[in-house]
């Protein structure tokens, strides 16, 4: 055109032709083929370049050439646009759901125990100064370290299980004042409480050890542990709502009831000081008869009993003493400690004098159980055995333990018919399982301020297998009783050195009251006494000096 400066054919002058595109129409050369998906509508444009088959439809119907550039425009950039879009929804639901799953709460009770979960990955911490792994209970309940919800779970069970304990042996000298229909409604909340209790203890039971240190739990065991720690709470509230009634009737804080009640504890303080010395003449007599492993289940009840008496002496006069100067919250005070210290030492009393009892009806009942175990197994694994017996003195609960063990395990005879009504290794094995559950269950009692929870499940679980061998006549079940019992024992005893490792030996007297589940701990006298009511009232009754902070006092498994 004139005055655009451009040489004709479009070029400005002294700038040289470009060189063709190589794909370019020329004359004499065809265009080269289309390629791809456009090739089945593609087709040459007026300038020879291969065209679209949409541009060429838009270009016979006569619309323009910007038209038609931006439509082909829109045609790209629509599909990179819902592309783009797609891709943006794509990751946003992926972030929902990885936060999902890591937020989900989990189901409690025993059904979501058994069901599978997804867990998060343990994450790795610093604790105590020591490069330990913490594992983490991410639930919806928040996120715990797996180790401290495994402590806490612990420390609730031990709890209520010794607020059932405080509260029956209260329930006991309410009774004696006031008559069984007084405290019917009370006795019925502590059945109740009792019952739950065993419950839970089954229920950690089933969930199985807690896993190493540095390896993750499952979900069902995470969801196990707040099961536990709810239904602990609920046999707490239960008791608690029944305290202020309780006291009430007892009328201990207000000075009425403090004579009457002294005298009831008086009384059957007065019986079990003779009953000690008739247990210690008891105690030495079955020594000298059976072997030394006879009586090792009771060692040391005897002065354990004594101690005990030593202070329930000291608080007996004491409370006296305060009621009479007027003070009849001291008074009420020194009386449950008292009364405490008196329940197990009948406890203690009670456990040599049946265990007299259980080893002569053991030692009758060797003969008949070498013979049934002989109709089953036949003579040849119990040969060994029966000569260990005829040699002289011997445990019979261990020979009975021994020979119900052999008659259950080993090959029974082609011809052994199964075991009827009158097969005598049903009583031996439910006689040896009674014993032993029974001696750990005296123990566990007169040391409930350091016995932890792994002892306690145990024996719960021994009470729970024997109640179920002599409704099932299952002499199976009582062996396995029995062993849990042993169990209970060994590991009660456990926690009981670990505490006096860490606190002193704490034998008579207040430590030994501590020690004992008497007081609770905290305080220079020992702490308050164990009191009717849950966690949250069970120490109502304050000790009478300032707490004191290095006392440990009772000990939290």
């Amino acid at each position: 055109p004139v005055g655009s400066g451009l040489a004709p054919g479009g070029r400005r002058p002294g700038r040289p032709r470009p060189p063709p595109h190589p794909y370019a129409a020329r004359p004499g050369r065809a265009a080269p083929p289309a390629r791809g998906p456009a090739a089945a509508g593609a087709a040459a444009g007026p300038d020879g370049r291969v065209e679209p088959a949409d541009d060429r439809a838009r270009r016979s119907a006569g619309i323009p050439a910007e038209a038609r550039a931006a439509a082909s425009v829109a045609d790209v950039a629509l599909p990179v646009v819902i592309g783009g879009a797609v891709g943006v929804l794509a990751g946003y639901g992926y972030v929902r759901r990885t936060r999902r799953s890591r937020t989900r709460t989990l189901r409690t009770g025993a059904e979501s125990a058994a069901a599978p979960a997804a867990s998060a990955p343990p994450e790795p911490a610093v604790q105590g100064g020591g490069a330990l792994t913490r594992l983490r209970a991410r639930t919806g309940r928040g996120d715990v370290p797996v180790l401290e919800l495994e402590a806490r779970a612990g420390a609730a069970l031990v709890a209520a299980d010794d607020c059932v304990h405080t509260s029956r042996e209260e329930l006991g000298f309410a009774e004696a004042r006031f008559g069984a229909a007084a405290v019917q409604g009370f006795a019925r909340a502590v059945r109740g409480a009792e019952t739950e209790v065993a419950a839970v203890f089954a229920l950690l039971h089933d969930a199985g050890e807690p896993p190493a240190e540095g390896t993750p739990p499952g979900p069902g065991r995470i969801a196990v542990l707040h099961d536990v720690l709810d239904r602990c709470r609920a046999v707490g509230r239960r008791l608690d709502a029944e305290a202020e009634e309780f006291d009430r009737l007892r009328a201990l804080e207000d000075g009425t009831g403090v004579p009457e009640a002294l005298t009831v504890a008086e009384q059957r303080f007065r019986a079990l000081t003779g009953r000690v010395g008739a247990s210690e003449a008891n105690l030495a007599a079955i020594g000298a008869r059976y072997a030394p492993s006879a009586v090792m289940t009771v060692s040391g009840q005897v002065e354990l009993a004594k101690e005990r008496l030593v202070f329930a002496t000291s608080r007996l006069n004491r409370s006296r003493q305060t009621g009479d100067l007027g003070d009849p919250v001291a008074a009420a005070l020194h009386l449950r400690a008292a009364e405490g210290a008196i329940s197990q030492v009948a406890a203690l009393v009670n456990g040599v004098d049946r265990l007299s009892a259980e080893l002569a009806e053991a030692d009758e009942a060797i003969p008949q159980a070498f013979e049934a175990a002989f109709a089953r197994v036949g003579k040849e694994p119990l040969a060994a055995l029966r000569a260990e017996v005829d040699k002289g003195a011997c445990d019979p609960l261990d020979v009975l333990r021994r020979v119900v063990r052999t008659a259950t395990t080993a090959v029974p005879l082609p011809e052994a018919e199964p075991p009827g009504e009158d097969d005598a290794l049903f009583p031996a094995a439910v006689l040896v399982a009674r014993c032993s559950a029974a001696a750990a269950e005296d123990y566990v009692g007169a040391h409930r301020g350091a016995v932890g929870v792994r002892a306690r499940v145990r024996l719960a679980e021994a009470h729970r297998l024997l109640g179920r061998a002599v409704q099932e006549r299952a002499p199976e079940d009582a062996r396995d009783a029995d062993g849990l019992a042993r169990q209970a024992r060994r590991l009660a005893e456990e926690d009981v050195r670990a505490y006096r490792d860490a606190y002193g030996p704490r034998g008579g007297g207040v430590g030994g009251a501590v020690l004992g589940g008497v007081l609770l701990g905290g305080g220079a006298d020992g702490g308050p006494p164990g009191s009717f009511g849950g966690p949250a009232t069970r120490g109502r009754r304050g000790s009478t000096t300032a707490p004191r902070e290095t006392d440990p006092g009772g000990i939290t498994p």
